[in-house]
């Protein structure tokens, strides 16, 4: 069997070495032994019907990095690392959204539709946009770079391509576009093997051959359709099923303007090679709803390395969005020691962390430590709360607990509540 890295841009092995607790550093006599990098139960964050299906398995065991882990996913007789539980769950349903674009392309309607598209012109398709970073070593992502004490100046540029992805574009894209919505897989996926299978289909459908049904549509296999799993309403997914990257740039700009967002900042996200057509509503969509200026935020988003870093800041943008519809009203987003972070009409300082599993170890516990301390500095601050998407540790909630942080764990799930500690 092989092993593939291609859905994670940076090796396996530069992050567990930069997420390894610093075993020279001990706690003083008393002190309970910090919590360390290690293996988990992958049962522990992924549910049972997602864990093996008749195209893929995943492994029972993932490495926690003290934030994020990396689990094993075993499809096609090849192994592939995927960073976090969100990421795993989107490419298992591409797993099974390949396996159904496969079969659509045997069928005579396809051949037809390639036929068809011969004998006209039909306007090629825009490339998916690739790191234009390079493969960055030894740099963590998502949660592990950003939450932990990981201090780098490194920031991405613009590529060439992403002025073409940004272009209105019609017929192979748009039919690449509507297929996509149907299978439930984004049509701007860093998956090569979906890109490519997208690609050739919706050039059957270009050429009038192809018609994709609603029987068709449906993609075998235990993962949920993707675009119902943003959590994102029903209003956005269909604006991102029915614009153009073009006519996203436009809605997005519009809405980082009337946030009071220059045009240098909103370029900045706007422009970034590693933010999706679709990553870029959804983030900009849910800054929105929160109200107020995210210049702030932007200024940290842009620093993405990798897609997960991307993702991490999407998801940031709609914890705050959360928080702010079942918590209370947000009247500023800052940056505190490199953390985003919001204050709200109460004066509690709430920091959103979009992790799988956060434990006690060392850089997330001296987090907290700079936000206690941060507390007793400034007397606007009336309390602390720490909204994540995943889970903590229970040492971790006992260690909030001690230091009043209101700590809320899933805040993203649906259709469950928050689960406040």
């Amino acid at each position: 069997m092989t092993t593939k890295h291609i859905f994670v841009f940076i090796p396996l092995f530069g992050t567990i070495a930069l997420g390894q607790v610093d075993t020279s550093k001990s706690p003083g006599p008393g002190a309970k032994p910090l919590e360390v990098a290690g293996p988990v139960e992958t049962k522990k964050f992924i549910p049972a019907e997602l864990m093996t299906g008749k195209l893929h398995k995943v492994g029972a065991q993932a490495y926690n990095d003290t934030l994020a882990n990396m689990y094993k996913l075993y499809a096609e007789q090849t192994e592939f690392d995927v960073l976090t539980g969100i990421m795993l769950r989107v490419r298992i349903h591409e797993v099974y959204a390949i396996d159904k674009l496969r079969g659509m392309k045997k069928g005579k309607e396809f051949a037809q539709g390639m036929a068809n598209a011969g004998k006209q012109k039909v306007e090629g398709v825009v490339g998916i946009v690739t790191n234009p970073i390079g493969t960055i070593k030894n740099v963590p992502r998502g949660a592990s770079r950003f939450f932990g004490r990981i201090g780098e100046s490194m920031k991405g540029g613009n590529s060439e391509e992403e002025g073409s992805a940004l272009q209105g574009i019609t017929g192979v894209q748009k039919a690449k576009v509507a297929l996509a919505a149907k299978l439930g897989v984004d049509p701007y996926s860093t998956n090569q093997e979906l890109q490519k299978e997208l690609t050739a289909n919706a050039r059957a459908m270009a050429g009038g051959g192809l018609i994709v049904s609603a029987a068709t549509s449906v993609v075998g296999g235990p993962a949920g359709a993707v675009i119902t799993g943003l959590d994102v309403n029903q209003t956005l997914q269909q604006t991102l099923v029915n614009s153009t990257p073009s006519d996203l740039h436009i809605i997005n700009r519009k809405k980082l303007f009337d946030l009071g967002v220059s045009r240098e900042n909103a370029d900045a996200l706007l422009m970034h090679p590693l933010y999706s057509p679709w990553a870029e509503p959804i983030t900009v969509d849910a800054l929105a709803s929160v109200g107020v200026d995210p210049t702030a935020f932007l200024a940290q988003a842009v620093t993405a390395l990798s897609e997960e870093d991307a993702l991490y800041f999407q998801r940031l943008a709609q914890i705050m969005a959360n928080y702010q519809t079942v918590k209370a009203p947000l009247r500023s987003i800052q940056v505190q020691n490199g953390v985003v972070c919001a204050m709200d009409g109460n004066g509690n300082l709430m920091v959103p962390v979009s992790c799988d599993y956060a434990v006690w170890a060392e850089r997330p516990a001296g987090r907290v430590e700079e936000f206690s301390a941060l507390r007793q500095s400034r007397p606007e601050i009336k309390g602390l709360a720490l909204w994540v998407d995943g889970k903590v540790s229970d040492r971790g909630l006992e260690e909030l607990k001690s230091r009043n942080i209101e700590t809320v764990t899933g805040v993203l799930d649906k259709p469950s509540k928050p689960n406040a500690q």
